[in-house]
């Protein structure tokens, strides 16, 4: 007969299996790692991997939309205790100015990042399911953040909100960029301008 294993099991190897990967990643890169550095890593079997994912590109995925939903919530307990748009929009520069990814801890993490989202410009479904995940919920919620603030005559109504929360990301995701692959970089000064500047823009 075969063994019953609980969901609590399931879940259990499914996290260890996906922190096994972030490790692998995070040292050698998406594109340089295996299935085999994940199953070292891990101490389970290949097959027992495959059992949870179907690849390694299912594996970053996961581990991605894991970040996400931590982020989200996080996110959106710390929006929720704030009243004003503007408290808001200073909050989310602020808690990307503590992800310096000059810090060792942050540096594998986002060069992992970088280095998928250029490999899924190669894969039509991955890039697809990229696309919506930045267009659900990183354009999402800072068009709701804006559109707040115009109602409440914080912000320029005559600005577009998906406009500036593309320019939002843009930024976040240029200065990170800049400060994974430059070394000395100001990431952190530069942010605060980026910040003073697109606060000032929205108002006016």
């Amino acid at each position: 007969m075969t063994p019953i294993v609980s969901e609590e099991y399931k879940e259990k190897k499914r996290q260890e299996i996906l922190q096994s990967a972030h490790v692998c990643f995070a040292e050698k890169g998406f594109e340089a790692s295996i299935v085999d550095d994940i199953v070292a890593h891990s101490g389970l079997s290949k097959g027992a991997i495959y059992n949870y994912f179907k690849s390694k590109d299912e594996i970053y995925l996961a581990l991605m939309e894991g970040q996400t939903n931590n982020s989200g919530s996080e996110f959106a307990k710390a929006i929720a205790e704030r009243k004003t748009s503007l408290d808001k929009l200073n909050y989310l520069f602020e808690a990307y100015q503590d992800n310096d990814p000059n810090d060792e801890e942050n540096k594998g993490q986002a060069i992992v990042h970088f280095e998928f989202r250029l490999y899924s410009t190669r894969n039509p479904k991955l890039k697809e399911v990229l696309t919506e995940r930045y267009k659900d919920f990183f354009v999402s919620l800072l068009t709701r953040i804006i559109n707040e603030g115009q109602n409440a005559g914080e912000f320029n109504k005559e600005h577009d909100p998906a406009i500036y929360a593309d320019i939002f990301w843009a930024m976040i995701s240029g200065v990170t960029l800049q400060a994974t692959i430059l070394g000395d970089y100001q990431y952190k000064l530069l942010l605060r301008e980026m910040q003073t500047m697109f606060l000032e823009k929205l108002k006016l």
